[in-house]
C-alpha cells in the first residue's frame, strides 16, 4: 500500500497492458461522482461504476466479467463485512480491492484475513488505486504489462562519441511521441560523463539502486534519477570508481526490469571493457547499437566487439552499426558501405562529422539537436528514433 506509482508512471504501464482491463467498482454513488471526475480520460472506459451503500447486498456484476473488483466495505457495519466475505467466497478467483473510509492499520490486517487483494483509501484517490488496479489486473490474467524497448549503445574505443549518441537518441525518442519517457542509465562506471553532457552534476545515480540489494523499490529509484530534460531522467555513474565485483548481475538485471515497466524507453550508455553484468544487459536489451567511424583502428576494435558478442549467440540482426562522423568526401579511403560490409552488420544510421559546433554545445551542456534541430545531425537521430518506434510498434 505503501509504494505508490505515480500517475505518469501508471499511463506509462497503462499504455503497455496486453489487453485491456474491465474494472467493477461497487460503492456509494457520491464516491462513484468523485472518482468520475478525477480519473483520466485514458481509464474511465476501462471503469464500470456501481452505486450501493456499503452494506446491502452485492448488485449484480457486469457482463463481461471484470478483472478486478473494487468493493466500499464499513468495517463498523456487520453486513458490510457480511458481504465482503460473501463476495469473497462467490467470487474466490476474481482479485478484490476494499475502499474504505478513515483506514488504518487495523482495518487493514482485517480485510486481508478475509482474502481482499489490497485496501485504500475513500474518497478514492486515482494515484492510489490505478496502480493497485494495473498490478492485479495484471497478475489476474497471468501475464505482465509488456516491458518498453531497450537499447544499448556501445562501443570499443574511448572518444567513439557513444554517449553523444545516447543523449541525442534519448531526445528524439521523446520527441517522436508527447507521452513517452526515457530513461538513461550510465554503466560507465569508471569513466561516465552522460550527466556532464546535460549539464548536470548529480549526487545520485545508478549504484545508490544497485547497493540498495532487496530494500530497491521505487522510491529509490525516484530518488537516484535526475531529471535532465522534460520526459529524460537519467541514472548517473558515481563519482568515485566502485570495485568491478562489486557490481551484482542479478541486481543490475532487476533494476533494468523495473525501469522497463515505468518508462517508454531504456536506453544504456556502455563502457569500453566488458564485464559480466555488462554483458548481461547487453543481452536484455532490444538491440545493439554499435558506435563506429571509418578509421581502420575503429572498424578494428569494433570486429573484436562483435567477435565477443557472436561468442554469446547474438542474432545477428540483434546488433547495428552507427557510424559517427561519417563523411562523404570523393575520394574518401574508407565509405561507410565497406564499414558495413567489413563487420558484416546492417548500418542504422550515419552521423555527420560536425566540426566544432558539437564540442562547444556540449561544454555549456546543451544538446545540438536543440540548438540546430533542422540541421543533417539532429534530423539523423530524429529518423533513428523514428525507425526504433517503427521497429517496436510504436510509431504513430
Amino acid at each position: 500500500m505503501d509504494d505508490r506509482m505515480s500517475m505518469s508512471q501508471t499511463l506509462t504501464l497503462y499504455r503497455r497492458v496486453p489487453t485491456r482491463m474491465c474494472v467493477c467498482v461497487v460503492a456509494r454513488q457520491s464516491e462513484l461522482d468523485g472518482l468520475e471526475e478525477r480519473l483520466p480520460a485514458e481509464f474511465r472506459e476501462m471503469v464500470t461504476g456501481i452505486a450501493a451503500s456499503a452494506d446491502e447486498a452485492l448488485p449484480e456484476l457486469p457482463s463481461t466479467r471484470p478483472n478486478v473488483l473494487v468493493i466500499e466495505v464499513n468495517p463498523a457495519l456487520p453486513g458490510s463485512m457480511r458481504r465482503a466475505e460473501q463476495t469473497r467466497a462467490r467470487f474466490p478467483d476474481l482479485p478484490m480491492i476494499a475502499a474504505v473510509e478513515n483506514l488504518d492499520l487495523n482495518k487493514v490486517r482485517t480485510l486481508m484475513r478475509l482474502g481482499i487483494k489490497d485496501v485504500v483509501a475513500l474518497p478514492f484517490n486515482v494515484d492510489e488505486l490505478l496502480p493497485a488496479v494495473i498490478d492485479l489486473g495484471t497478475e489476474q490474467a497471468g501475464t505482465d504489462a509488456g516491458l518498453a524497448p531497450m537499447h544499448a549503445v556501445i562501443h570499443s574505443s574511448g572518444g567513439a562519441g557513444a554517449s553523444t549518441v545516447v543523449s541525442h537518441l534519448a531526445a528524439a525518442l521523446v520527441d517522436q511521441n508527447e507521452d513517452a519517457r526515457c530513461c538513461i542509465v550510465d554503466l560507465d562506471f569508471q569513466f561516465g560523463e552522460m550527466a556532464l553532457l546535460f549539464g548536470q552534476t548529480p549526487s545520485t545515480g545508478v549504484l545508490d539502486c544497485l547497493d540498495a540489494g532487496d530494500r530497491l523499490d521505487w522510491d529509490i529509484v525516484a530518488g537516484a534519477v535526475t531529471k535532465v530534460r522534460p520526459r529524460i531522467d537519467l541514472l548517473a555513474a558515481p563519482r568515485d570508481i566502485p570495485p568491478p565485483e562489486t557490481i551484482a548481475t542479478e541486481q543490475l538485471l532487476r533494476l533494468l526490469t523495473m525501469l522497463r515497466q515505468f518508462y517508454d524507453h531504456v536506453l544504456l550508455d556502455f563502457p569500453v571493457g566488458w564485464s559480466e553484468a555488462g554483458l548481461s544487459a547487453a543481452c536484455a536489451c532490444d538491440r545493439l547499437l554499435l558506435v563506429v567511424d571509418q578509421s581502420v583502428r575503429s572498424i578494428s576494435r569494433a570486429a573484436k566487439t562483435i567477435a565477443l558478442l557472436d561468442s554469446v549467440e547474438l542474432e545477428r540482426q540483434h546488433v547495428g552499426l552507427i557510424v559517427n562522423r561519417a563523411e562523404k568526401r570523393l575520394f574518401q579511403a574508407i565509405s561507410t558501405d565497406d564499414v558495413s560490409a567489413t563487420l558484416g552488420r546492417e548500418i542504422v544510421a550515419a552521423v555527420p562529422l560536425v566540426k566544432s559546433a558539437l564540442q562547444e554545445a556540449q561544454v555549456r551542456g546543451v544538446l545540438l539537436s536543440e540548438e540546430d534541430p533542422r540541421g543533417a545531425f539532429a534530423k539523423t537521430f530524429g529518423q533513428l528514433a523514428q525507425n526504433i518506434a517503427t521497429e517496436t510498434g510504436e510509431a504513430s
